[in-house]
């Protein structure tokens, strides 16, 4: 059974009841290194129904988080999501080029589920009509009134003593009430900047954690069970909600290069 500290079943009480396990931090230097350390250690435990355990690493601020490509997260208390959310999966799946291109897209549903989720709960509503559109830039960012409101990092990670599943961490960094001023690039932005009757930045993360969680489990456990026939779905769904298609676009793959021209769309493997 797992087992919760007071002060997380205090900070972070929805999320404690749907998540496997929650730890909070008040400042760390990543919850990225904490999960992987996790797995490393194997204290990532796998539930016996089946589905997916997901653990819920939470800090007020990190010293040291990290975006795509080595990027900085700036964060300060109070005024950011910052989640891991770790688990464990099938290393045929997760290693498989043809399909683990959808983890990360995943992972963007879910969060953009959860946060409407969360809006409909408080009746919040957009400042600014359908310019305000909730959306996913491809391959890792959630976009809000066409600006950057949060990221996604996915990382796997070796489980000692296990060749057949993998630990895969979805990091994932929502501006909730960031100042305009001190957003880190002009393209940010922050959802105390477009919607309405929010909750304060405590009760907001949990709730959107405990809503990602329920999405994360669902969703992988849905992934799990009908791969490798499993794209079609996925990509109709993120077509329809992705900012990138039909925009032009500079792609800055891993080798350096830099590929310019205009989106179309989402191909079988999840890829632009």
């Amino acid at each position: 059974m797992t087992t919760f500290s007071s002060q997380s079943v205090a900070l972070m009480p929805r999320t404690s009841i749907v998540a496997d396990l929650v730890k909070y931090f008040a400042i760390t230097d990543s919850t990225q290194n904490i999960a992987r350390d996790m797995i490393q250690k194997g204290e990532i435990i796998a539930r016996d129904d089946g589905k997916p355990a997901i653990f819920a690493i939470v800090a007020d601020e990190q010293t040291a988080g990290r975006g795509r490509l080595g990027r900085a997260w700036v964060s300060r208390p109070g005024e950011s999501f910052l989640v891991s959310f770790v688990t464990l999966l099938p290393k045929t799946m997760v290693m498989d080029e043809d399909h683990n291109g959808w983890l990360p897209i995943i992972a963007g549903l879910a969060a953009r589920d959860a946060l409407l989720v969360a809006f409909r709960e408080h009746n919040s509503s957009p400042m600014h009509g359908e310019a305000c559109a909730l959306k996913l830039k491809w391959p890792n960012d959630v976009f809000l009134h066409d600006c950057k409101e949060g990221g996604i990092l996915t990382e796997i990670v070796a489980v000692p003593e296990h060749d057949d599943v993998v630990g895969v961490v979805f990091g994932i960094g929502l501006n909730l009430c960031v100042p305009q001023e001190v957003l880190p690039i002009k393209m940010a932005t922050s959802l105390q900047m477009h919607m309405t009757a929010l909750p304060e930045a405590q009760a907001l993360r949990d709730e959107i954690a405990a809503n990602i969680v329920t999405g994360l489990r669902s969703r992988l456990y849905d992934f799990m069970r009908d791969y490798p026939s499993n794209a079609a779905d996925l990509q109709k769904e993120v077509s329809g909600v992705c900012w990138t298609l039909g925009r032009e676009v500079n792609v800055h793959p891993v080798d350096g290069k830099v590929v310019t021209g205009t989106a179309e769309r989402i191909g079988e493997d999840a890829s632009l």
